[in-house]
């Protein structure tokens, strides 16, 4: 991993530690439905990841740097090639996400928390941004991506 992308990472670190500190709340407040929806966190770390694996196959390969963000992330151990094994079994769900499902969560989340709902949003980017600039450059499919989960995501 580039200095760059370390610097992010641990700024990414704070921010996400936050959010996820905000769903507990959620959670305690009453105002998540975990009965319906799981832990709040796992839902919402779900899209994080499931956004993430999508930027690091938009390029066709799964790199070293991009899965030690992913790790560091998300406190895995995962290798390239258990990561590229992933995204294989999950493809067809993560390409509806980004075409179509990626702003149900934003929806949900702007209904409880509007601030929450635009943190999470650019948790989701500054995420697969890290990640497209892991091993030193962010290819164009990589931005063309990025960008694509922007619109989305507004």
């Amino acid at each position: 991993m580039n200095t760059r992308a370390e610097i992010a990472l641990e700024n990414f670190s704070k921010s996400y530690q936050e959010f996820l500190d905000e769903c507990d709340k959620l959670e305690e407040s009453g105002r998540w439905n975990t009965d319906e929806l799981g832990p709040a966190a796992v839902y919402f770390e779900s899209d994080v990841f499931g956004a993430i694996l999508q930027v690091m196959s938009v390029d066709g390969v799964f790199e070293r740097p991009e899965a030690e963000v992913l790790n560091a992330l998300f406190g895995t151990q995962y290798t390239p090639r258990e990561l590229s094994d992933m995204y294989q079994s999950a493809k067809p769900t993560l390409q509806a996400y980004l075409n179509e499902d990626s702003d149900d969560a934003l929806t949900l989340l702007q209904k409880i928390d509007p601030n929450m709902a635009e943190s999470y949003r650019n948790l989701i980017l500054e995420a697969c941004r890290i990640v497209s600039l892991s091993d030193g450059v962010a290819e164009k499919s990589e931005r063309m991506l990025i960008a694509s989960l922007r619109e989305a995501l507004t």
